[in-house]
């Protein structure tokens, strides 16, 4: 590796390494993303803090592909929940999470269709990308995006820690996680925030059409919120 290199990596620094989760949990998830990095940093950082109070573990994908297409995620989903169905009960999951990407994928209306009424799998969405999900540890933010991301970047990369993230930088270091960690709760509260103002009358999102506005139409939004919930951290934030 060329001395321009190792400095450019130093720079952006390397993905948390994930660390050893309880040998016994009460509750074991499964989730699989789109992205092969930024979301499995986040889902690490999760469990390397919270794995032990809360008694859980997520297990993840050991291959990650590039750039995972919604219809590639749904399909591993649903994979994983016809595997699981003929484990022991007391060796399955709990529940099994897919986290998707607007962007400007094709395919996501067949995928998140693929999906419902699965009574294990729970869906994800951000809108334009996860990457808007990292934003709202900072501050809450409802114009739209049209599934771009070069407004969430701009916007992201001007915060702690994060000057430089974007598509050749999109890690979650362990700087980045101590930026991120004490401010889950402003991220929650943000997330839900938007989906609450939507399901009370009050749309968050200017192009929505309350109260019949569906996932796609909730330019910008989240819904990791749920999965904190699921994971039971609030508690302790």
């Amino acid at each position: 590796m060329s001395p321009e290199k190792i400095r450019k990596k130093r720079q952006r620094g390397s993905s948390l390494t994930a660390q050893p989760p309880p040998r016994a949990a009460n509750r074991i998830f499964y989730a699989v993303a789109e992205g092969a990095v930024t979301e499995y940093d986040y889902l690490t950082m999760l469990q390397n803090t919270f794995s032990r109070l809360c008694s859980f573990r997520i297990d993840m994908p050991r291959y990650r592909p590039d750039d995972m297409k919604p219809w590639k995620v749904a399909q591993r989903a649903l994979t994983v929940a016809e595997e699981d169905a003929h484990r022991p009960d007391n060796e399955q999951y709990a529940e099994i999470w897919t986290l998707f990407d607007r962007d400007q994928h094709g395919d996501l209306d067949d995928a998140l269709n693929a999906l419902k009424g699965h009574s294990k799998i729970r869906v994800s969405l951000s809108h334009p990308s996860f990457d808007f999900w990292l934003y709202l540890h900072y501050g809450l933010y409802d114009q739209p995006q049209d599934g771009w991301n070069h407004q969430v970047h701009q916007m992201l990369s001007q915060r702690p820690g994060f000057a430089g993230f974007g598509s050749r930088d999109k890690r979650i270091s362990k700087s980045r996680a101590d930026e991120l960690l004490p401010r889950l709760k402003t991220a929650y509260d943000n997330a839900r925030s938007l989906d609450k103002r939507c399901a009370t009358g009050k749309c968050a999102h200017p192009r929505g059409t309350n109260p019949q506005c569906g996932p796609l139409d909730q330019d910008p939004s989240s819904g990791m919120w749920r999965l904190l919930d699921s994971l039971g951290i609030l508690p302790f934030l």
